[in-house]
């Protein structure tokens, strides 16, 4: 590209979509620290929290669900299990496979990323009405099953 060349535009709903969760990191990592939760960052919580099961998750799964290397998957459960947030354990299901999951405090913290994005979907509604809401709730299901 010359230096008169301009890259090209981000479409409109692209950067609107990226705004959006750019709010909701946002507003996580305002409410963590004031939790008691201080040493939770946006790659812990976007890579790991958003990813593992409630019964907890192999760390390839994590990996591949996050869209990260299991190395970068390996270092963000090393620092979660340091900080007292996840653990590894034997897998129910085959015994030399380990999982990874949540401790009390993960959950706690989990429990306050909920209430977080709770608040911001009743500020949302308030703006958008209830079944503007719901069609974007509907839309957003849809496009996300569909995948990449």
């Amino acid at each position: 590209m010359s230096s008169t060349e301009r890259p090209p535009a981000v479409p409109p709903l692209a950067m609107n979509i990226s705004a959006v969760f750019d709010s909701l990191v946002e507003a996580l990592h305002t409410a963590l620290p004031a939790a008691g939760f201080p040493d939770i960052r946006p790659a812990h919580s976007i890579n790991l929290f958003r990813v593992i099961d409630a019964g907890g998750t192999r760390p390839t799964e994590l990996a591949r669900r996050a869209g990260v290397t299991p190395q970068a998957m390996a270092e963000i459960i090393r620092y979660l299990e340091g900080h007292g947030y996840a653990e590894r354990v034997p897998d129910p299901s085959d015994g030399r496979a380990r999982i990874v999951t949540l401790t009390p405090r993960g959950h706690q913290a989990a429990a306050v990323a909920g209430r977080v994005f709770t608040g911001l979907e009743a500020k949302w509604e308030q703006v958008l009405g209830e079944s503007r809401m719901a069609q974007l709730r509907a839309m957003l299901a849809e496009l996300a099953s569909l995948g990449s």
